[in-house]
């Protein structure tokens, strides 16, 4: 495990980008670079978990967590000291912004070698556009000389909802059929896992419908091949969570990058019709 350098520090510092219609987008380089709010049309549509928050010593429920290298458990021996949903999360990056752009960097060191043997540079970028939606980029650049990076990375964005309303978000995309069918498994802990619908359908987005939010359209890279959805018994969210590759990814099916070379991919998310607040 690598500790938290925040530890006993001063209270967190959080930045904000502005973008048009009221919109901004806040987030905190030295908590793990996660993302803590994102308004669009003057909505929030981030739940966040202050208390965990503000501990260094637990994983912060709610924003989006940044997941590297690794999203989900991994088992076997080649990255035995690898925790669920990696190690980025928990350090403190480098962060710069402009009026409506930021970008966040996160480098190899000895501490991370420790555990993950390989030198990169993982970047997280956001920038609002023209129709009011917020772009996330999230990146990574193999700086070894020689051996490909192996990488299963992801995003964890953890969007408000009623406890009592889940059962009535309505996910209108391929295989949001399951996941509605199955909203007692991913309520309540478990994990619905589906194949991101951009892989066979280049204008796929997720049109997700959350009661008195509006309705979420989500626009995931084919780069993450895999959609989770996930929440918590008694807790005002759901997880849509883009994947590179389901649980194990890392070590059974990793993306590689070759010496030198970039990986991206992008989520867009923008509100539409959105709701009377409760």
């Amino acid at each position: 495990m690598i500790e938290n350098p925040r530890e006993g520090r001063q209270p967190l510092k959080i930045e904000t980008i502005k973008g048009p219609n009221d919109s901004e987008v806040s987030y905190c380089p030295e908590r793990g670079g996660i993302i803590t709010s994102i308004k669009l049309q003057g909505r929030e549509i981030l739940y966040l978990d202050q208390i965990t928050f503000q501990d260094p010593k637990v994983s912060v429920k709610g924003g989006i967590p940044i997941l590297f290298p690794n999203a989900g458990p991994i088992k076997g021996p080649e990255f035995p000291s690898l925790e669920k949903h990696g190690f980025a999360r928990n350090l403190r990056w480098r962060g710069e912004r402009g009026q409506s752009v930021f970008m966040e960097t996160l480098n190899a060191d000895d501490n991370t070698k420790k555990i993950f043997p390989f030198n990169f540079m993982l970047s997280i970028g956001g920038r609002f556009n023209k129709d009011g939606s917020v772009s996330l980029n999230q990146s990574v650049q193999n700086l070894e000389q020689e051996q490909t990076l192996p990488v299963s990375m992801g995003l964890h964005p953890y969007f408000c909802v009623s406890h009592e309303s889940k059962k009535d978000i309505k996910f209108s995309f391929e295989g949001g059929d399951l996941i509605e069918q199955g909203v007692e498994t991913w309520s309540n802990g478990g994990v619905i896992s589906i194949e991101n619908p951009k892989l066979h359908d280049s204008k796929a987005v997720l049109r997700v419908v959350i009661p008195f939010l509006g309705t979420l359209i989500i626009d995931v890279s084919k780069e993450y091949k895999r959609i989770w959805v996930w929440s918590l018994p008694g807790k005002d969210f759901v997880c849509i969570e883009p994947v590179m590759r389901d649980s194990g990814g890392l070590v059974n099916d990793p993306e590689h990058i070759n010496p030198g070379m970039v990986l991206n991919a992008e989520i867009n998310i923008r509100l539409k019709d959105k709701a009377k607040k409760k």
